[in-house]
């Protein structure tokens, strides 16, 4: 008598484990996760250019409301995260900066100057170029490498095109004149010249693939677990 096993949320083991292969959701965490890198070079320039022009604009008593005016951006950047949230994501989330209409400008400045979430609102915008950067970087390697070897026994045998071991102990896949790098050893096995050889490294390749969606999607989605409990409503 067979016997399948579950999880907690009724779907058996192997279909947690190739179903994010199919799940809109594991897709779109992958999406928001790619989203941090354009997002997170625009948020780097424009504030750390306003700090650096508010600190130096101290002296002539300009730079402390120009640096009030970047936390005041950090604060309405929250409406672009929460946008992100609920598109890419499907979070019900929304965002409601300092309004500057309901007080002075010298009111205003005062208020934010002194709100605690624009700070955070504003430090979360600059590591998002480094979350961003780190993001893209890792998940195209990943990918590119888990595809390469995924398709090999397609391709393994075409002109110009080889994967080996390069100099020393530094591993490679060659398509013409695109190479795919890393600096240690990885295993003999992913040196490929025959079919076999090609199928074992097209089958590393495919559960490389599944472990990169489930990594990187739930690291997306606590990503974006963490930018939603930053949107939570001031108290």
């Amino acid at each position: 008598m067979s016997e399948r096993y579950h999880t907690g949320d009724g779907r058996s083991v192997l279909g947690r484990l190739f179903g994010v292969t199919t799940d809109q959701e594991s897709y779109r965490s992958l999406a928001y996760l790619l989203f941090r890198f354009p997002v997170g070079i625009a948020y780097f320039t424009t504030f750390l250019t306003g700090i650096t022009l508010g600190i130096a604009l101290v002296p002539l008593g300009v730079g402390v409301p120009l640096l009030v005016f970047v936390l005041s951006v950090a604060d309405h950047a929250g409406l672009i995260e929460a946008a992100l949230l609920c598109r890419l994501l499907d979070r019900d989330v929304s965002w409601e900066p300092i309004d500057p209409n309901d007080r002075s400008i010298w009111q205003y400045l005062k208020t934010v100057a002194t709100d605690g979430r624009s700070y955070l609102l504003l430090v979360y915008c600059l590591t998002t170029f480094w979350i961003g950067t780190i993001s893209f970087v890792v998940l195209t390697i990943w990918f590119s490498f888990s595809v390469a070897y995924l398709v090999a026994p397609l391709v393994f045998w075409l002109p110009g095109l080889s994967y080996g071991t390069g100099s020393g102990s530094e591993q490679l896949v060659e398509i013409g004149a695109t190479t795919v790098r890393t600096s240690e050893p990885i295993f003999e096995f992913f040196t490929i010249s025959t079919l076999p050889e090609a199928v074992v490294g097209s089958v590393f390749g495919a559960i490389a693939g599944i472990a990169g969606l489930h990594i990187f999607s739930t690291t997306g989605r606590l990503l974006g677990d963490l930018t939603e409990q930053l949107l939570a409503p001031r108290q």
